[in-house]
């Protein structure tokens, strides 16, 4: 798959407002775009034996989403604002939550990428900048992108691009 699609699926998102960003040391970073929906998850019966499993899937669970959902996954991360760097992979969560909150609503202007490694640059307006880059020349770093249309842009550290339809229950846990 060439850059082409990468950069259309972008583009659409462009002067867009960033919301509900969320940073979980499992599931890594994650934030919405457009307009929310109220995705509701109904009860249902499991075979797991586990009684957390069982309780889980005994309540009815109810998520706000953005149109778009952007998930990045297991990779090395850098949020600055100007020249300020305020925080990377490796600082402490509350730093991390502190800089992702500077990011609640700018507005996306730009994402680029490097063919060749996937390290990816995504540029905000009001001065923020994501820059994400695979920990190994050799690593899965995944970046998704959740469509409107029911596709997945997927984004590989050993230079994949993936698009295709892909399953809402494919959306980290909890989104």
């Amino acid at each position: 798959m060439n850059q082409t699609v990468f950069n259309k699926s972008f583009q659409q998102l462009y002067g867009k407002p960033c919301w509900g960003l969320r940073y979980d040391p499992q599931l890594n970073l994650s934030m919405n775009f457009g307009i929310p929906s109220l995705d509701m998850r109904e009860p249902f019966k499991t075979n797991s034996t586990s009684e957390i499993v069982q309780q889980m899937a005994a309540r009815r669970r109810v998520t706000v989403r953005g149109e778009w959902f952007l998930w990045i996954y297991r990779c090395y991360r850098s949020l600055t604002s100007g020249e300020h760097q305020l925080a990377t992979g490796s600082t402490s969560y509350r730093r991390i939550a502190r800089a992702i909150s500077q990011f609640e609503g700018q507005k996306l202007v730009s994402v680029a990428m490097d063919p060749h490694t996937c390290a990816t640059h995504f540029t905000f307006d009001l001065g923020c900048i994501l820059r994400c880059r695979r920990f190994e020349p050799d690593s899965k770093q995944e970046l998704w992108l959740y469509k409107p249309s029911g596709y997945v842009l997927s984004v590989c550290g050993e230079g994949h691009i993936d698009h295709q339809r892909g399953m809402e229950r494919a959306r980290p846990h909890g989104r």
